[in-house]
This record gives structure tokens, C-alpha cells and sequence, in this order.
């Protein structure tokens, strides 16, 4: 008889590669197609074997006693007016993972959570007040995606709106590159040929500034990059986003120089407007002296506001004219239009009730 194993110790179906599987069946004896059948079902969204119909009952039960195939539990969906759908999920540990799907005409995102809250702290962004519980596993990251395709199966997106996965964003709670290993696992995950095979060129991973493993992933993957910059001179920036200490602009910019780059692709720069206080023409000065405009372009975003949080917004007039000043300056820029800020599921707000 095999020795039991915990659920927490088993092998995670949605991290598993077609290689992975394929090794996994030769182990048990069963026939090679077998894993494709499984990866299949997988790349559908669908993780409980039990649903899995083209395979045999007696294998079913195998995966769902040697596996963990569903690391998550949905507990929550809300959907905004605007059709974003904002996920609650939890882990065995009961860590929470929040995930938005973003529909557009031509496009779906998905906004996937690294961490169960944040380390890093930025003061105006609403999971750096939350405490931390610990990092997601590469399936746990996974998982998340392959669940929300299999929600928008289930029910698809209303009117006009992109109702399939074709772009992901490493932009949920934490901060990706404190949890690397698994970032990494996760996004060959989606590479693979044989799995979704998303395009590198459709994954950006967002990060406050983690210098060294910004260029081990660009080394790695060189995926997209999104660096939540918010101000550009150390002064402030130590205050808004605390890793800045640490590693200060000008180790920034030299990363951000060497950060590989394919053709026609910048890296984006998010500034998160804030009322009186990275919104002046000192500012315009600063991101005028740090922005390099043939790599890079500016994305500004409007704050959205949470409780007990003492920053406030730029008016949406002052964040056209701040746009229009950098635009005359040479630096492309654009204005992020806030989705799915209904059901907290806009930039920095994301936090589920059960926090804290």
C-alpha cells in the first residue's frame, strides 16, 4: 500500500508541465496519451479529475489522491458595471489570493496575485496596509488563471467584451520578485508550448524596483516590465515606495538600461497620481531627468482612494494637463482609465474583506 501523503506535501496539478505529466504516467504505467488528455482538460480550466471525462475512472481517482489538483478554492466573484470580475481565492493554509479579470473588445487580462498581502509597504497602496501571511506556489499563481478560464466558460462575458484570456499581468497583491522562484516556475508554466502557451510578449510582470531580480528575470524570460516608480527623486520615492532605500534611482536606472528590450516594446513606467504631492512641475522636472523615452513610457493612474488612507487623487483635469507637460517633453505617456473601481478591483485596492 503507497504511504499516505498530506495534501500540502502533494505535487500540484496546475504547475505541472505536459513533460512533468507525461513523466508522471510513465510512473504509474498508462499510456502516454494520457497526459495530453490531462493537459487538455487543464489548459480548459478544468482541474478536478473527477470532470475530467475522457479518462478512465480508476485514473481519475489516482490524480485526485497523489495530486493536488485544485490548490485553490473560489470563495468570492464580483462583477463591476463595467464587466471586470474581481476573484476571492483561498489556499489549504487558508492565504488568500486575489485575482481581476479586465475584458476589452480585442483583449482579456488577467491580474494575478504573488503574495497573501505585502512586505513592501507603499503607504497609499491598499495591500501594503494589510499584514503578510506568505507566498503563493508557482500552482497556487497558476491555478488562478486556469480558474478564471474556466469561470468564463461557465459564464461568459456580457455584450461586446473579450471573453477569453490573452494577456497576463503580475500586478495583484505582493510584490512578485520577493517570491521568485515561483514567479519563475509559474511563468514557464505559461510559456510552455504545450499549456497555454501565452506569448512572452503578453505577460508583463510588475515590480517596485527589486534590482537584482529584475535582471535575473530579464536574463531568464524578458518578459514585459512595469516598474511602480510613483516618484522620481529619491527623496520621495523613499517615502512612497519603501524598497527605494534599498536600491535607489540610479541603481534603478542602470537596470532599467540593461533590462533586454524586443523591438517596438517599451517598459512601463506606473506613476500613481497624488494630490500635492508627485503632481507638481518639480515632478514634471524630475521624470523629465530620469525617464529615458526610447525605452520607456509613462502610464499615470488615477488613485483610487481606501479607507483611513491620507492621500488623495489628482482632479482628472490635473492629470491631462501633468500628461500633456511630459508629452511636450518628449515622453509618451498615457492615462490609465480606472476599471472595475465598483468592487475594489482597481489599481491598489485589491483586499478582501477577510484581511485582517
Amino acid at each position: 500500500m503507497r504511504p499516505a501523503m498530506t495534501s500540502i506535501n502533494k505535487t500540484q496539478l496546475p504547475a505541472m508541465r505536459l513533460k512533468d505529466i507525461q513523466s508522471c504516467m510513465k510512473l504509474w504505467k498508462q499510456p502516454m496519451y494520457r497526459a495530453k488528455q490531462i493537459m487538455e482538460w487543464c489548459n480548459k480550466g478544468v482541474l478536478d479529475p473527477h470532470l475530467m471525462r475522457t479518462l478512465p475512472i480508476p485514473l481519475q481517482n489516482r490524480l485526485s489522491e497523489e495530486l493536488l489538483c485544485m490548490p485553490l478554492s473560489k470563495k468570492q466573484m464580483l462583477e463591476s458595471k463595467d464587466g471586470t470580475r474581481k476573484y476571492l481565492f483561498h489556499n489549504q493554509k487558508n492565504r488568500l489570493a486575489e485575482s481581476v479579470f479586465i475584458p476589452e473588445t480585442t483583449r482579456g487580462t488577467i491580474c494575478i496575485s504573488s503574495q497573501d498581502g505585502c512586505v513592501f509597504d507603499c503607504p497609499f497602496c491598499h495591500t501594503g496596509t494589510l499584514p503578510f501571511n506568505g507566498n503563493l506556489s508557482c500552482g497556487e499563481i497558476t491555478a488562478q488563471v486556469l480558474m478564471i478560464k474556466n469561470d468564463l466558460r461557465e459564464n461568459p462575458a456580457h455584450n461586446e467584451l473579450c471573453g477569453v484570456v490573452t494577456h497576463l499581468v503580475y500586478m495583484g497583491m505582493g510584490e512578485p520578485l520577493a517570491n521568485e522562484d515561483a514567479l519563475h516556475q509559474s511563468i514557464a508554466v505559461f510559456l510552455d508550448k504545450h499549456g497555454l502557451n501565452i506569448s512572452r510578449r503578453r505577460i508583463t510582470v510588475s515590480t517596485s524596483g527589486v534590482v537584482p531580480a529584475i535582471q535575473r528575470l530579464g536574463e531568464a524570460f524578458g518578459v514585459n516590465l512595469a516598474i511602480s516608480l510613483h516618484a522620481a527623486t529619491d527623496k520621495l520615492r523613499d517615502e512612497l515606495v519603501p524598497i527605494n532605500q534599498k536600491y535607489p534611482l540610479h541603481m534603478l536606472r542602470e537596470c532599467l538600461d540593461a533590462y533586454p528590450l524586443p523591438k517596438q516594446r517599451h517598459i512601463t513606467l506606473e506613476y500613481v497620481m497624488l494630490a500635492g504631492v508627485n503632481d507638481r512641475e518639480e515632478d514634471i522636472a524630475a521624470l523629465r531627468a530620469f525617464v529615458n523615452p526610447e525605452r520607456e513610457k509613462l502610464n499615470l493612474i488615477c488613485f483610487n482612494s481606501f479607507e483611513n488612507n491620507p492621500y488623495k487623487s489628482s482632479s482628472t483635469e490635473h492629470i491631462n494637463q501633468f500628461s500633456q507637460a511630459l508629452i511636450k517633453h518628449g515622453i509618451r505617456t498615457t492615462v490609465r482609465r480606472s476599471r472595475g473601481s465598483d468592487i475594489m478591483a482597481a489599481c491598489g485596492q485589491l483586499a478582501g474583506k477577510e484581511h485582517g
